[in-house]
């Protein structure tokens, strides 16, 4: 019973106090009328205030090892100039939030003073935040004191810096934004999908511009520039993404009041592949494929199901200020080009599938657009004569009749003849009669495949060779065309003269 009156006391008493303590002068909470926090300068960091004229004259620590250390306290939606005066040496800037990330960074390696003055353009700042500037000698003999200007250069709608650069989500919605000082530059950041393809169009109000797309290393991946000799107010550019973080940097060097307006669209995975890896296979027969060039350096490749000895031609149309430029290669081989034309190749099939890839020769790269282009193949036929000696037609004379069709500038035939030393042999094509007055080339080469001495003239509508064999012997006579001009069908003569 004491126990429990006692503890009843001792809670009655503690009520008491409390009540006696509310009505009394209590310590009031900091609340929201308490006002703003100061902003803390860093210890050993000297606080700057922004000022178009006044110039800092700093002399470099007598251990040129221990960096000069400012801050300041910045507003948000303002631009400003850091200014490294003329006459400074050789110096390491970087510029740091509260938090300690870099958000810019500059090595200058002039020993000997500058003639003028340097400029980095920061943005994109929080309101009422401390950032530091850390400026390191770069070389240990510094002579002359590290002169510098911080000024405020008034309003800046997007950011300068990686930092601070604000997020955009690729959409149709355009983004507009204003050069409100010369050289400053507006940057945005976009996450990527790997293997995507991403445009960025702009139209600007002046012919003096710049547009870029590039990771945080500062590897570019897509650039356009008004072009020097054309009042080109629009451009635009693409890339395909590895995947990860990109940025956009687009400057209106006109320093307009008018905004420019930019569209960054996320385009979609790629519609072919570009190594014989990832190729798109079509069947054997295929007449055509439409397709597209999404990037500048995009190349599409083909596996084109084929006929073995069957020789093709593929050619290429595409729209816009664009060339295309196709390449055909046999499995495990190289690409190349049959003609000096590389809007078509043609080839001779050795396997079941050829490979054939479409690249870009754009006019225009400062105005980027989705190149939409037709290929077309074409089954030239099947091979009538081989390619080598060890394929050739023989001849066998002593007249004999030579027909037969050359379908592309790629194809040779070969034919053999066993001679006797001594002997007299003639071979001659006739003339092709359109375009104009050329034929088809004959080459006289021996059993091992080098080209033989033969003297020729003009018979009525053939040029003939005539070829004296200095030993009994096989040879054969290599058939081709020099051009693109003589192509299609021959018909030739092959003859035994007279000892």
């Amino acid at each position: 019973m004491r126990q429990t009156l006692s503890a009843f006391l001792l809670c009655a008493c503690l009520f008491g106090l409390s009540a006696c303590d509310s009505t009394s002068n209590a310590t009031p909470d900091a609340g929201p009328d308490a006002g703003p926090v100061p902003p803390v300068i860093p210890e050993g960091y000297t606080l700057l205030t922004p000022s178009e004229t006044e110039v800092h004259a700093v002399p470099w620590n007598e251990d040129t090892a221990q960096p000069l250390r400012f801050a300041f306290v910045a507003r948000a939606g303002r631009h400003y100039d850091f200014i490294v005066e003329a006459g400074s040496e050789g110096y390491v800037l970087e510029l740091r939030d509260a938090a300690g990330m870099r958000l810019d960074y500059e090595i200058d390696r002039d020993y000997a003073p500058r003639e003028v003055f340097s400029v980095r353009h920061w943005s994109g700042f929080t309101e009422n935040a401390v950032y530091t500037v850390d400026v390191h000698a770069y070389y240990f003999d510094a002579r002359g004191p590290f002169s510098f200007r911080l000024v405020d250069t008034g309003p800046d709608d997007h950011a300068d810096l990686y930092g601070t650069a604000a997020p955009w989500v690729p959409s149709e919605q355009p983004l507009t934004g204003l050069s409100e000082h010369y050289k400053e530059r507006d940057l945005h950041s976009f996450q990527t999908v790997a293997g995507n393809v991403y445009a960025l169009a702009c139209t600007f109000p002046t012919t003096s511009w710049q547009l870029a797309i590039f990771n945080r290393q500062e590897q570019h991946y897509g650039f356009a520039e008004g072009p020097l000799f054309e009042d080109l107010t629009q451009g635009s550019t693409a890339f395909k993404s590895p995947g990860g973080v990109f940025y956009t940097d687009v400057q209106d060097l006109g320093t307009s009041t008018t905004p420019y307006s930019c569209v960054l669209r996320d385009m979609g995975a790629e519609d072919h592949g570009d190594t014989v890896e990832t190729a798109t296979a079509l069947p054997a027969g295929t007449a055509s494929v439409q397709a597209k060039i999404e990037v500048l350096p995009d190349k599409d490749v083909f596996a084109l199901g084929v006929l073995p000895r069957h020789h093709y031609r593929v050619s290429c149309t595409i729209d816009g200020k664009k060339m295309c430029e196709v390449a055909s290669a046999a499995p495990g081989g190289a690409f190349s080009h049959s003609t000096s034309d590389r809007t078509w190749t043609t080839f001779k099939a050795s396997e079941a599938t050829h490979h054939v890839r479409v690249a870009i020769n754009p006019i225009l790269p400062t105005l980027w657009e989705e190149g939409h282009y037709t290929l077309q193949f074409e089954d030239l036929g099947e091979d009538d004569h081989g390619d080598t000696l060890a394929t050739a037609t023989p001849l066998t004379g002593p007249v004999q009749a030579v027909t037969g069709r050359i379908p592309d500038t790629v194809d040779h035939d070969f034919f053999s003849f066993q001679a006797t030393a001594g002997q007299r042999y003639q071979f001659g094509c006739d003339w092709n009669s359109a375009p104009g007055q050329e034929q088809f080339y004959a080459t006289f080469r021996d059993a091992q495949g080098e080209q033989v001495s033969t003297s020729w003239e003009h018979v009525g509508e053939r040029w003939v060779h005539t070829y004296t064999a200095p030993r009994t012997a096989t040879y054969s006579i290599d058939l081709y065309s020099g051009s693109p001009r003589i192509l299609g069908d021959y018909t030739c003569e092959f003859r035994v003269l007279d000892p």
